[in-house]
């Protein structure tokens, strides 16, 4: 099982990079990929990182969940971004885990994907995103969506990925390996 971490200048570093660490140790390795094309992405703190591979050239069959990071890029992108939009699609239809934190719920509630779902997100995002906003909650698990509220909630939203992919007997002893 692999997934795929999607990454614009301006995401939030935490949640790409501790997903990424928690999910590896979890063997659910994640390929990074990025629009830009020299592959470098500068996060919202300046830190820059090198992707797999550009997101045009991804076959979603390829991968079996999806991650998308909040961050300040969300609102500069969501009106204009198709590529990311479409790729959500063909998870959707493949009925595949999408995870979504912070402001990235956005793109979800943009294709009109949680409007029979429970989510959290971000204060202030929900009211882009149609359907029933749980704020008090750290993560939700929706169907095939795993949302999650802020960088804070990284670790949280991390082990809520793997109850999805993985069962939530596996999440559990997962979470006791690592001493949680």
């Amino acid at each position: 099982m692999k997934g795929l971490l999607v990454l614009y200048d301006g995401f939030e570093d935490c949640e790409a990079l501790v997903t990424r660490a928690v999910l590896k140790r979890a063997n659910l390795p994640l390929t990074t990929a990025t629009p830009n094309t020299n592959l470098e992405i500068v996060s919202s703190s300046g830190l820059i990182i090198k992707a797999d591979c550009q997101l045009d050239t991804i076959n979603s069959a390829s991968f079996d969940f999806l991650i998308i990071p909040g961050g300040p890029y969300v609102a500069r992108i969501i009106e204009k971004e198709t590529n990311l939009l479409q790729l959500i699609m063909q998870f959707v239809q493949a009925n595949k885990v999408i995870g979504a934190i912070c402001a990235a719920p956005m793109f979800l509630g943009k294709l009109g994907l949680l409007k029979n779902h429970s989510f959290t997100c971000f204060p202030n995002c929900e009211h882009f995103i149609a359907g029933s906003y749980l704020p008090e909650q750290k993560v939700v698990i929706s169907g095939q969506f795993v949302t999650s509220r802020s960088p804070i909630t990284v670790f949280d939203f991390s082990f809520a990925l793997v109850e999805a992919l993985k069962g939530k007997s596996t999440a559990l002893n997962f979470q006791r390996s690592m001493h949680v």
